[in-house]
């Protein structure tokens, strides 16, 4: 190896490795603590278990893995998947794929001629911008290999290595449907630019290439879509305040053009992905405005829908950017006489906007609270562990992809929503399987603003769908429950609950068909209690009381809240029992304890929780006062109370 090399690789493999092990342990991190929200990753897990034992439909979505998107090149994991079938393998191929990306920018600075510190200090900020490393810790999509494989495929081009850009146009077009119109519009930008070359080479490297590109989509949307989405997955939803066809869209952008100006400028003024993308790069794509054009069919694909990540940074979704203005900035920067400046300022600018957008501020956040989340994962795990491998479960977000080796589970916040992925039509969820696993306190379940979690509610002028709590009772009732409830957390197992004799109380009305009959503690340990409450339910229930311990010191409010009280009850009588404990984030001393009850799904939804916030709460009662120590589980001594 040349001097001249020798150090540009040893940089580039000391910042590959450096973000690789910055990202999967982040990553990691958040999976192993419960902490992914949504079912991407659980159901390419799910996707490639069934594979492995020659089954296709995916219970997640209702869908096989091409019923979602077009995505075959997730097909190419199973060999490794099936030598290691861990949920973080998924991870693990993404973040080394995002890290194999500035060796790539690396040469194809020296293909463009970029002296070569710059084209060094440019190539590492493929990683360095926070767009890479937001998408990195986003659990796994096969649209963030959109990155590394664009920059492969322009790579290939510009080398003139015709065998290597096939390679690697395929491998564009099996990451998902939508990288056809982008391939699309490359091969035709470029067959424009380089309109006096010979048409052989036309032929070769844009019109072959466009025509494989345009077949694929054909195919994709005559053929894969309508046989194998069978309208459980509903994209078109996504711009239903555009038209309600396709046709519809297309006719009012002429005649209604306010639609499509009113959701650019909304994303462009609320959502961050745009200037998290190109501010980095000191607006340098900017200088190469056919590098945007190729970009437009995404560009309008997601600044024209009303999903609010689709135009911001977090998700996967700003990944195929990620080369192309990066491309965009490379060639800008041939231009210039002090390239070597000009790449490091990108370098401090991609640096500085960690500041500004991007996940490590969150990261920064999460620090004073790793000992509770630490805390709270061994509890969960354990629970988890209850559950056997072969069970049918339903399961909040974040423990979907722990639980996704198996044929059929669920996640609840299809149960929750009540309508399908993407749609106003409504969801039938199967008959309840063999467990369910409730996180009372996953916000990204019990969410809004996405509108898994919902009240009462119209649709349309004609259709309405009951309340989240409501859909969630009806879908529990069809069974008997096991319930183990430990602080936000229940898991419901299928079988004869175990009789729990209702204790001597006070009633308290609810409602008029509701009513807390008793409510006592009866076991207590320094660092946990367990309080056991008796419901009385007449007729169908009107509300579903979801309770929150409050403790005080007299100084600062400690809430743990429980959730919604008996979920998989009906009418009639009902005992249930709750384990509190207590978290390490509350200092050890002498408090008063008091449980609130209140309606969750409005407190959720207007924004309006306890115990900061009491409109929402039907009653508050005071249940003890003394101390308590977290962590300690000694029994009290003989005789002692």
């Amino acid at each position: 190896m040349s001097s001249d090399n020798a150090t540009p690789r040893r940089v580039l493999v000391w910042t590959a490795l450096l973000f690789s092990v910055a990202t999967f342990a982040v990553s990691w991190w958040h999976w192993w603590t419960f902490q992914y929200g949504t079912f991407d990753l659980a159901f390419y897990v799910q996707s490639l278990w069934l594979a492995l034992h020659g089954k296709w439909m995916v219970s997640l979505l209702n869908v096989p893995l091409m019923g979602n998107h077009a995505e075959p090149i997730v097909f190419l994991l199973t060999p490794f998947f099936a030598i290691c079938p861990h949920p973080m393998l998924f991870v693990a191929v993404q973040t080394l794929a995002l890290a194999s990306m500035p060796f790539t920018a690396w040469r194809i600075g020296l293909e463009l001629k970029l002296e070569r510190k710059a084209a060094l200090l440019l190539a590492l900020a493929t990683v360095l911008t926070p767009a890479t490393f937001s998408i990195g810790v986003y659990e796994f999509h096969p649209e963030a290999l959109a990155a590394p494989l664009l920059l492969l495929l322009i790579e290939a081009r510009l080398a003139g290595r015709y065998r290597w850009f096939w390679v690697w146009f395929v491998a564009v077009l099996a990451v998902k449907e939508n990288m056809a119109p982008l391939l699309v519009m490359y091969c035709g930008v470029f067959a424009f630019l380089e309109r006096k070359r010979e048409g052989s080479w036309q032929l070769a490297w844009n019109v072959w290439p466009a025509v494989m590109a345009v077949a694929w989509l054909l195919i994709y949307s005559k053929v894969i879509s309508p046989s194998f989405n069978a309208g459980n997955v509903d994209y078109l939803q996504l711009y239903g305040h555009l038209g309600n066809s396709p046709g519809d869209i297309i006719h009012k952008f002429f005649t209604e053009p306010h639609r499509v100006l009113n959701s650019l400028r909304g994303a462009l003024l609320q959502g961050n992905m745009l200037p998290a993308l190109l501010l980095p790069f000191l607006l340098l794509p900017l200088l190469r405005p056919h590098w945007l054009l190729i970009a437009s069919p995404l560009l309008a694909q997601h600044l024209l829908s009303w999903r609010y990540s689709e135009w911001s940074l977090g998700a996967h979704y700003p990944a195929p950017f990620i080369a192309l203005f990066w491309v965009a900035a490379a060639e800008s920067l041939t231009k210039f006489r002090r390239q070597n400046y000009i790449a490091f300022a990108v370098l401090i600018a991609c640096g500085v906007a960690h500041f500004f957008v991007g996940a490590v501020r969150g990261v920064i956040r999460e620090v004073p609270g790793l000992s509770a989340m630490l805390e709270e994962r061994e509890w969960k795990a354990q629970m988890i562990s209850e559950i056997p491998p072969d069970a049918s479960v339903t399961a909040s977000l974040g423990f979907l992809s722990h639980l996704a080796k198996r044929e059929n589970i669920i996640s609840l916040h299809h149960i929750l929503k009540g309508l399908k992925t993407l749609s106003i039509a409504a969801y039938t969820p199967p008959p309840p399987g063999d467990a369910v696993m409730i996180d009372y306190a996953d916000v990204l379940t019990f969410n809004a603003v996405a509108g898994y979690y919902h009240p009462w509610s119209h649709l349309d002028a004609t259709h309405s769908i009951p309340s989240s709590d409501r859909l969630l009772n009806d879908y529990l009732r069809q069974a008997q429950w096991v319930v183990t409830s430990r602080n936000s957390v229940s898991l419901l197992r299928r079988g004869t609950p175990p009789p729990l004799p209702p204790l001597a109380g006070e009633p308290i009305k609810i409602d008029e068909r509701t009513t807390l009959t008793s409510m006592q503690i009866t076991a207590r340990l320094p660092g946990a209690w367990r309080i056991r409450t008796t419901w009385k339910f007449t007729g169908e229930r009107l509300r579903y009381p979801w309770m929150i311990l409050v403790l005080s010191d007299g100084k600062k409010l400690y809430p743990i809240i429980k959730g919604i009280c008996v979920a998989e009850a009906g009418e009639g009588q009902f005992t249930e029992e709750w384990d509190v404990l207590f978290p390490n984030w509350m200092p050890a001393g002498y408090y008063s304890a008091f449980a609130e009850f209140y309606d969750g799904n409005l407190a959720v939804w207007e924004k309006k929780r306890p115990p900061e916030d009491q409109t929402f709460m039907f009653t508050l009662i005071q249940l003890t006062e003394g101390e308590i120590k977290p962590g300690d589980f000694t029994p009290p001594a003989s005789g002692k109370k």
